[in-house]
């Protein structure tokens, strides 16, 4: 009986912040690969606090916040670590570490249902400058204007609209041919 009781408050409460919750970690997170695994994260922790204690509702979105601030730091702080290791080296069924790692991040669940978006979603995270995904994924999934992206990410509007635009122009000219990649 209390894990229904935590299912439904853990449902309510997800239903109340999800959207919240995932504009703050898109902006504060490095990478926008990073997004799913913070995300996850977080809501696995209210879900074991909700399972230990009683939460009230007063202030449960700043609440998740703040554990989703330490998940990102406690991630970033990983990988530097994780930068020393080779991925590369092989384990002892002599299988590349590289070769074990997925992506757990399925954009098809995220943003459009559309068969080359996977092609183009994985072109536009691989930018070098890293505001485009997350300018694009604010604009287009959740639907923030270009004043309140600006104001999140502290850059001006025109920033905004130039990386807008300039990627479209890009991905027009990759894959406005029926969706094919054009390697230059």
């Amino acid at each position: 009986m209390t894990s229904q009781i935590s299912l439904y408050k853990f449902n309510e409460i997800y239903d109340k912040t999800h959207l919240d919750l995932l504009k703050y970690v898109v902006i504060k997170c490095h990478s926008i690969n990073d997004t799913y695994d913070i995300m996850q994260e977080t809501y696995l922790e209210l879900w074991n606090i909700l399972n230990k204690k009683e939460l009230s509702d007063v202030n449960i979105k700043s609440y998740l916040i703040g554990i989703a601030n330490n998940k990102i730091k406690k991630h970033y702080t990983l990988l530097q670590k994780l930068k020393t290791i080779s991925l590369f080296e092989t384990n002892d069924k002599d299988i590349e570490l590289i070769d074990t790692i997925e992506d757990k991040m399925n954009i098809n669940d995220l943003i459009i249902k559309e068969d080359n978006w996977n092609t183009i979603w994985k072109y536009i995270k691989s930018k070098k400058n890293q505001d485009i995904p997350k300018v694009f994924y604010l604009y287009y999934k959740l639907e923030l204007s270009i004043k309140e992206i600006s104001k999140e990410l502290k850059s001006s509007e025109s920033y905004i609209k130039h990386l807008i635009y300039r990627t479209l122009k890009e991905l027009q000219d990759n894959f406005g041919n029926g969706g094919n990649y054009n390697d230059k």
